[in-house]
Order: structure tokens, then sequence, then C-alpha cells
């Protein structure tokens, strides 16, 4: 039986060869009517020597969203209603630890400095907002993801208002689908994009990523178009007004590490998983009370998410 099976692998195997060189188009599809449901895991680890000191931060976060297509209008839009599912979160900073389930929203806190970050995480698991996506199925509006957000205190809202800012969740939502070439593409073509992410207390990081089309892969029985991608800049700011009481002067980041793969179901027009990992390095000058503090970074960043 092995023997029959190697000439007919050698077989399915030519039958790639020529799509594998040829041009295909990759596109974005949002059918009528359909339900989904994506999985993320996203974790951030971070150690900051300031002043001799390691002050080290991180957070691990499950999250499930649902998704449900309304039907596309005659003037091209279709808005797509989510929600948040499920939402566990595991935070340290500084020692202190915080631990969040979405289906025990009313255990008792642990009683240290990073309670506060409870009221945030159980307003975050109400959410839910609408898509509007166009014609060519680009991002128009994001309405209603910081309705959740309403009746935290001021100074909570403040800490995540500009995350949660319409304009700004409609470019990151479009900043995704940069990993979907535009043009049609052949295995070895890449391209190139730029985005940036708002960060608690009014932090800004910029990365610039090169995608890389690999070809057809199968999964589950299913081809799948692969996609690679490389960070390969970083730049960092802070607003003016932030709150935080160390004031940025400058910085010199480096990517230490990157990688990441997108599994694109093209026939379904839908992006199956994703997978990116980010580690930064350098250093960040800031300031506080007149004197400057040389501080340096080491930040990773890792997600995967997959669509159920």
């Amino acid at each position: 039986m092995t023997r029959m099976l190697i000439p007919l692998a050698a077989a399915a195997l030519c039958s790639w060869l020529p799509v594998a060189n040829a041009q295909v188009t990759l596109k974005v599809k949002i059918p009528d009517g359909q339900k989904s449901t994506t999985a993320s895991v996203v974790k951030v680890n971070q150690t900051l020597n300031i002043a001799g000191m390691d002050v080290v931060t991180g957070s691990t976060q499950q999250l499930t969203i649902s998704s449900q297509n309304g039907q596309r209008g005659d003037d091209g839009k279709i808005t797509v209603e989510q929600k948040i599912e499920a939402l566990k979160a595991d935070v340290e900073v500084a020692g202190q630890q915080l631990n969040f389930d979405f289906a025990k929203p009313d255990a008792p806190p642990p009683g240290t400095a990073v309670d506060v970050l409870l009221d945030i995480f159980k307003a975050t698991a109400k959410s839910k907002w609408k898509v509007v996506y166009g014609q060519d199925n680009r991002v128009l509006a994001v309405e209603g993801r910081g309705d959740a957000l309403k009746d935290l205190l001021e100074a909570l809202q403040s800490m995540s208002k500009k995350q949660y800012d319409p304009e700004y969740l409609a470019r990151v939502a479009n900043d995704e689908l940069a990993v979907i070439p535009t043009k049609p593409v052949k295995q070895g073509d890449t391209w190139s994009h730029e985005n940036s992410i708002r960060l608690e207390g009014g932090q800004t990081m910029t990365f610039k990523t090169t995608y890389r089309y690999d070809g057809v892969v199968e999964q589950g029985g299913k081809p799948l178009h692969k996609i690679t991608e490389k960070t390969t800049d970083v730049t960092y700011a802070m607003d003016a007004d932030s709150p935080s009481l160390l004031k940025y002067v400058s910085s010199d980041l480096k990517v230490a590490e990157s990688d990441g793969t997108t599994l694109f179901d093209n026939e379904a027009g839908q992006i199956v998983s994703e997978s990116s990992k980010i580690k930064i390095t350098g250093e960040i000058k800031f300031e506080a009370n007149g004197n400057q503090l040389p501080a340096k970074l080491d930040l990773t960043f890792e997600t995967n998410t997959k669509r159920q």
C-alpha cells in the first residue's frame, strides 16, 4: 500500500507546481448573513530597566469574539455586529498579580494596587459594537466600541479613551487587512505596510512590516494561501499631555526578533489563522522633575488568532 501511495503523492505535488509559480489574486469576502467566531491569545512581556531597577510587567489575554454579518445594501455597505463572548486576563505589574475571568466577573479582587484594572476588564467584557464595510470590503466605521466604558470613572475612561477612538479603530482594522495584497502576487512577492498602535498612558508605537507571499499549503484538506511577515523598524512616542509621571525625551529601539504567519482561505475570502511575535529592545530616555532618566527596554508581543 505504501508503494502505491508514493506515485500518487508525487503526482499531487506536480499538480501544485504550476499554481505555485502563477500569479494569484487574494480577495477578502464578507458574505451576507454569515456567523463566525474568532479566538485570540495576546501575550505582552516587558522589562523596563530604569535607574538601575527592573520593572517587570506582563499580561496574557484570551479573547473570543462572535461576528454576525448583516445584508449588503444597495449602496454596497454591509454591517457586521461583533460581541465579546469570553475574556480571560492574567496581569502582573511590578510583582502584583491580577486575574479576570468573563465567566466569574464578581470574583473577589486580590487586594493590590492593580485591582483598579478589574473595572476596565469588566466593562470591556460587555462590549458590543458594529463594523461598517464598504463595497471594496474596507472598513468605513467602527461604531459603539467604546460605549462599554461610559460607566467607568473619568480617570479610568481617560486611560483607554484614545485606544477606543472610532477613527483610530477603523484605521487599525484596515491596517490588519494589509496582510492581504491588493494586487496579484506570485510566490516570493513582497509588499510593506506601516501601522501605529496606541498603548496606555498616551504612548504610541509605529511599526514597518514586510509581507511575503509563500504560495499554497494544505490544511484540513483545503488549499490555503500562506503569507509570512517580518517587522523591520519600530519607533516610540508619547503624547505631550500623557498622565505619566515620566516625560519622554528620546529613544533608540530595534526589532530584535520578528516572525509571523497568516493562512488565508481564498475561496471563503477569509483569514483562517494568524500568528506573530515581535521582540523590541533598546534605550529610552525619560525626564522626571527636570532630571533625565535613561532606561533600557525589553518588550515582546505575541498574538495567535484562529477563526472557529
